[in-house]
């Protein structure tokens, strides 16, 4: 499933698999002035024709490698002619599936998102320009360790990949790093913008600053409970039952690597007792 709509100049691609006519993990791509920023799940690729009909993608960017920003960045090189994408230096041998850098995913990912074809990749550097717009590229790791985020100052505009997500955020996936992640976020606060674009598919136009402020300030205090609490002896499953209550079902659904458990053992990580 495609879906579009439009914020100002920027159209939104919101794009997911449809089973059992519900829509699974969908994710957002979002394009202005012919960039093109991530290129979704290789499971819709039989609608990209239609959605795309009309709409010249003159640079392709991938905020980092993860199978549903990258899967149909082969369609949009072999249809639209483009060279490689741009994306984080650690990002790029993992898009080429490089030797050595391709790492199998589990059957749930496969069934949701699929497995992204290699494509071409290469560095994307500090500044993109299109032909009205110019982006800064700014590095945002924690949610992958090649994530990147794109500033348009003058329009206000920030484009944070899967950077936020939202605010009170309690399941991370496994090797996601909140700790990180937190460094990240304040440094999106060093910068000006108005609009907070999501891969999610959020798109906040109301104070996205205090969005990711509050964002901050939750992983904080959250961060300060779970460390106080390992500081008395509890163990992290004791932590997380106490905090934030049992998995949910979808945490066996996806073979354990997304829950709460996760959050817990990253912010005790090099505690000591």
């Amino acid at each position: 499933m495609i879906k579009t709509n439009q914020i100002g100049p920027v159209t939104r691609f919101l794009m997911g698999r449809v089973i059992n006519g519900q829509l699974i993990r969908a994710m957002a791509c979002y394009y202005v002035d012919g960039l093109l920023i991530d290129s979704g799940p290789v499971h819709v690729i039989d609608e990209l024709p239609q959605a795309f009909a009309g709409i010249l993608v003159q640079t392709l960017i991938n905020t980092h490698h993860h199978e549903d920003h990258i899967g149909n960045n082969i369609w949009f090189q072999q249809n639209q002619k483009l060279g490689p994408a741009l994306a984080h230096r650690l990002a790029v041998p993992i898009i080429e599936k490089r030797s050595g850098q391709h790492i199998p995913l589990p059957a749930y990912r496969l069934t949701t998102w699929g497995e992204p074809p290699a494509s071409r990749a290469e560095n994307i550097g500090l500044e993109i320009r299109s032909e009205n717009y110019r982006f800064t590229v700014i590095e945002t790791p924690g949610h992958s360790p090649d994530h990147i985020s794109l500033l348009e100052p003058q329009q206000g505009w920030l484009f944070a990949g899967d950077l936020y997500f939202g605010e009170k955020v309690c399941e991370i996936h496994m090797d996601e790093d909140p700790n990180i992640m937190l460094n990240s976020l304040m440094r999106l606060l060093r910068y000006d913008f108005d609009i907070l674009f999501c891969s999610s598919g959020k798109v906040l136009q109301e104070n996205p600053r205090q969005a990711i402020v509050d964002k901050i300030a939750f992983w904080e205090e959250e961060r300060d409970k779970v460390r106080y609490l390992f500081k008395q002896g509890l163990e992290p499953e004791e932590i997380r039952n106490r905090l934030y209550g049992p998995e949910s079902p979808r945490f066996e659904r996806c073979n354990q690597e997304l829950g709460k458990i996760h959050l817990v053992k990253a912010f005790i990580k090099g505690v000591k007792l």
